[in-house]
């Protein structure tokens, strides 16, 4: 079976204004600091690289970005400007994108090493955020979010603004894959807040508030935002070489919508994106994930399973082989075990709503394995509710019907019922309404 990662595709027709919505190709505010162009065109040849590695990014060059950020990095800065100190963040951020994890750990290890009690606060909040988000990436879930959250809350207090949609979208990510869609919400609507400013953080603020849309209502809610995505050079490009997992989803997403032209421009760009910089293995897995979704070749998806570092990404690949493979009779023990591997990687990294999902899935073979469908409250929840009680009251007390809680949890309408009448006994409630304002005065327990 060919594993070209070239499909024929079709010429992509959107109706989109692109003069309206293509965004300005001008280098945004600085990572990480908010600086201007104007303090970055100095004679400082440290800040030059750095300007020119962040361009690279933007542009969707990992590989010149890299290596631009390697060299800002071991030069340093013999003037002490504090945006050249962060290079080195700057460096593993983009290692942790690249998902060189073993040369990003060096990196950090080596930072850790030199790092000044006394440094700024600045310093010590990119330094949360960054290794946070490799940690997340790595399947450390817990140690990740800890750091980025201990991270934004410093960058909060000191306006440390682009650093912000890099938090933003782990945690919101991280509450994507719980199931916990109130704290998602609460730093998708902070993203929004960053992108009208300009900050970084625009592609993958796109992609994961469009993930967040399809949770929250099917499909449909997300149409504009896959549509703006991929009619967007800079933002498609930009999201390529930023989160490995977007492109399958960008086709997943299309292909639901009935728009196959849009999902197979994305494979092309994937596609196209792995041919110039053939050094990372994470956008040959990407765009492999991708164009074997599109042109159902599980080949491909078998390869890109093997291929891929990123462990979440792994288990989203295996999960679509499974459902490309349950379409012949005679894979039955293939698809189960498929789905049992899925399974196993998404509850190890966290993913409770993906594991659910799973679950659900390997229930149709006869197969039952227990999961946690909602994300783990810390301490003891309040009435007594269990986890999945818990989770239906929260979704419940947003307005969610049944039918769009069972969707989120993966779970009946029938059994949504059932939890709900639970609580409305343990809570000692007796309508959706009483619920809502009971759960809006508890609201403060359950703040991210």
């Amino acid at each position: 079976m060919s594993t070209s990662l070239t499909p024929t595709l079709a010429v992509m027709k959107i109706p989109w204004d692109r003069k309206r919505n293509t965004l300005q190709r001008s280098f945004p505010q600085q990572p990480f600091v908010g600086n201007t162009d104007d303090r970055l065109s100095s004679s400082c040849k440290t800040a030059s690289l750095f300007r020119r590695s962040a361009l690279a990014w933007y542009s969707g060059r990992l590989d010149a970005g890299l290596r631009y950020a390697a060299a800002a990095a071991a030069r340093g800065c013999e003037e002490g400007h504090e945006f050249c100190e962060l290079t080195p963040f700057w460096h593993i951020a983009l290692l942790t994108k690249a998902r060189d994890f073993g040369t990003a750990l060096q990196a950090i290890d080596l930072l850790g090493n030199r790092r000044d009690r006394s440094e700024s606060q600045l310093m010590t909040a990119t330094s949360l955020i960054i290794r946070g988000e490799l940690l997340f990436v790595m399947g450390c879930v817990d140690e990740g979010l800890a750091e980025v959250d201990a991270g934004l809350r410093l960058a909060e207090g000191h306006d440390a603004r682009s650093l912000l949609p890099t938090g933003y979208v782990v945690m919101a990510t991280a509450a994507l894959r719980r199931a916990d869609m109130r704290t998602c919400l609460h730093y998708v609507d902070k993203l929004t807040g960053e992108a009208l400013l300009g900050y970084f953080g625009q592609a993958a603020g796109a992609w994961v508030t469009a993930q967040a849309a399809e949770a929250r209502g099917g499909v449909d809610r997300a149409a504009d935002l896959v549509a703006g995505i991929v009619a967007n050079d800079v933002v498609l490009h930009q999201l390529l070489v930023s989160e490995p997992a977007a492109a399958s989803w960008l086709v997943r997403a299309a292909r639901a919508l009935g728009a196959d032209d849009v999902a197979e421009t994305a494979v092309r760009a994937a596609c196209a994106t792995s041919e110039e910089q053939p050094e990372f293995s994470v956008l040959r897995g990407a765009a492999l994930h991708a164009a074997g979704l599109l042109e159902e070749d599980a080949g491909k998806l078998h390869e890109a399973a093997n291929t891929y570092l990123d462990r979440w990404c792994g288990a989203s690949v295996r999960e679509d082989l499974a459902g490309l493979l349950s379409k012949r009779r005679s894979e039955r023990n293939n698809v189960i075990s498929t789905l049992e591997s899925a399974l196993s990687t998404y509850t190890a990294v966290g993913a409770a709503r993906d594991a659910s999902r799973v679950a659900n899935k390997l229930r149709n073979y006869g197969v039952r394995r227990g999961v946690s469908r909602t994300v783990e409250r810390e301490g003891h929840l309040p009435h007594g509710l269990t986890n999945t009680e818990f989770a239906v009251a929260e979704l419940v007390s947003q307005g969610y019907t049944n039918n769009e809680v069972g969707r989120q949890l993966f779970i009946s309408r029938h059994t949504v019922a059932f939890h709900l009448k639970k609580v409305y006994q343990k809570m000692n409630l007796t309508s959706r309404v009483e619920l809502a304002a009971k759960w809006k005065a508890m609201q403060w327990r359950h703040e991210p």
